[in-house]
């Protein structure tokens, strides 16, 4: 057992906050050990969709040109609340007025493909971590098991990028900032067959406190997802095929389009997504991603916030490799730079998951609509 090997950072998850975090490090030099558990190309259950501060993430560390032809540009925002349809374009902001809906199937085996073409990043998959390792009470080190073998390795930084189950996380039992119960369940399924509205469109069918999404996304798919209240999981977990067919046809302006789509793989969903903020950092570590933060998926701010992160905090590592600043300084001006980024969203997700009715009602004023 055993590695020799010292690294500057070992970032546990390589999706997209772990991948892009180490793509950063790598732009300056930075010797990097990038673990998951998973080999890649490899699903898992997210949420699919990416606004400008996703994209200014990818063009920052060379993935943009792969993502962007991946799936097409969704450039009108086709709004239903409860039967009043109202279509805008995508018009803000002008680095990149629109948005993108890619799998994550997709989507992480264009990042794991770069971080394999980067000189820098060790990457191990099949790889999952077993334990921290502490010197004077900093972490300085982890050891991981991969195909039956213990492995480990000493780094200046050790990073936990490994979602919302983090194993670092769990071990560190970090300080919650905020917290919110979970409100609401998601369940989502790919379709062919279904012909984008002009746009295309991303389309949001709001029915009371339902919402219905229709994304056009790659591999000339449609993602179709389903945001019910929490009290509505149980039906959803029994019967998730029917409970999806049935919210879908609910939504009128959809319905008729459903006719000759066909569902290619399994409907996938979960009713256990909380919202978190927990202290991102202590002594020789860091969390990023979901590791650190976690909102009701319904928003779909995921990706947007993750790989934000991920930038805050390759900046400030930087800041501390250099010697700009000490561990302490560095890290507080991560933490400052993603509540900056975040907290308001955070806060405005949680409260519009509770319901969403204030919400539509709001956004239906505001346009000087009403039933």
């Amino acid at each position: 057992m055993g590695s020799s090997t010292d690294y500057d950072v070992i970032i546990v998850g390589a999706r997209v906050a772990g991948s892009l975090l180490a793509l950063a490090l790598a732009q300056h030099e930075r010797r990097v050990l990038l673990l998951d558990r998973a080999s890649f190309p490899s699903d898992t259950l997210s949420t699919h969709f990416f606004r400008a501060p996703a994209l200014r993430a990818f063009e920052q560390v060379g993935v943009l040109p792969a993502v962007l032809s991946a799936a097409p540009k969704l450039t009108v925002n086709f709004n239903v609340i409860d039967g009043i349809v109202f279509p805008e374009p995508v018009d803000e902001p002008e680095d990149y007025p629109y948005y993108l809906c890619v799998r994550r199937i997709t989507l992480d085996a264009i990042l794991a493909n770069h971080v394999r073409q980067t000189t820098g990043i060790d990457f191990r998959e099949n790889s999952r971590a077993d334990k921290l390792l502490y010197e004077d009470g900093r972490a300085v080190g982890l050891s991981w098991l991969s195909g039956g073998k213990q492995d480990q390795a000493i780094a200046k930084v050790v990073v936990g990028a490994d979602g919302i189950h983090s194993s670092l996380a769990k071990w560190l039992k970090p300080k919650l900032e905020q917290e919110e119960p979970v409100n609401r369940a998601m369940y989502y399924a790919y379709y062919r067959g279904i012909f984008p509205n002009e746009g295309p469109a991303a389309e949001f069918h709001f029915r009371e406190n339902n919402l219905v999404y229709c994304f056009p996304c790659d591999g000339d798919l449609t993602l179709l997802a389903a945001s019910v209240p929490i009290a509505n999981f149980s039906e959803f977990k029994r019967d998730p095929e029917g409970r999806l067919e049935q919210e879908l046809h609910s939504m009128a302006e959809l319905t008729a389009r459903l006719s000759k789509a066909t569902r290619e793989g399994p409907v996938r969903g979960t009713g256990s997504i909380p919202g978190y903020m927990r202290v991102p950092y202590g002594d020789g570590w860091a969390l990023v991603g979901d590791a650190a933060m976690v909102m009701d998926p319904f928003s779909g701010q995921g990706i947007d916030q993750a790989s934000t992160h991920a930038i805050f905090l390759a900046d400030q590592l930087e800041e501390f490799f250099s010697g700009a600043k000490d561990w302490e300084a560095a890290m507080k001006s991560y933490h400052h730079a993603r509540n900056e980024f975040s907290l308001k969203t955070f806060n405005r997700t949680c409260t519009n998951s509770r319901d969403l009715r204030p919400m539509t009602r709001a956004a239906l004023t505001a346009r000087g609509l009403s039933h």
